[in-house]
């Protein structure tokens, strides 16, 4: 039996009332922190997601007015030689200046594209904003 009788066993029952109450909130307010946790998660991917896509589709554009500016100066590359050479051999030290280029451009793969690519990347996606 209850050592304080009757009050004991009312305030036992009513602190375990309170308790259960208290527990019922702690989980409602938790269950909506983790749905706004959610929803903010979903932004930042968004916002990333449109940052890493405007991004290459600006890349993507330049990409191809770099190969339209390429193939103009090869075109101005091939006059240039034709003054000292005859035109097939002008297109052929053309095609070869353009080889080495490409060459030098595998070559240089890392410290041209793949890191920046690779920072860049990082940047957007593990650091925080202040």
């Amino acid at each position: 039996m209850w050592p304080f009788g009757r009050f004991a066993r009312l305030a036992y029952l009513i602190m375990k009332d309170k308790l259960i109450d208290e527990i019922r909130d702690i989980f409602s307010q938790s269950t909506s922190w983790l749905k706004l946790e959610v929803e903010y998660a979903k932004f930042t991917v968004a916002e990333k997601f449109t940052l890493l896509m405007a991004t290459l589709i600006i890349g993507a554009v330049c990409f191809l007015l770099g190969f339209a500016v390429l193939l103009m100066l090869t075109f101005a590359g091939v006059e240039l030689f034709k003054l000292i050479l005859s035109p097939p051999l002008a297109y052929c030290a053309m095609a070869g200046v353009v080889c080495v280029l490409l060459v030098l451009i595998y070559l240089l793969r890392r410290p041209l594209l793949l890191n920046p690519i690779a920072k860049f990347i990082t940047r957007i996606f593990f650091t925080p904003k202040d």
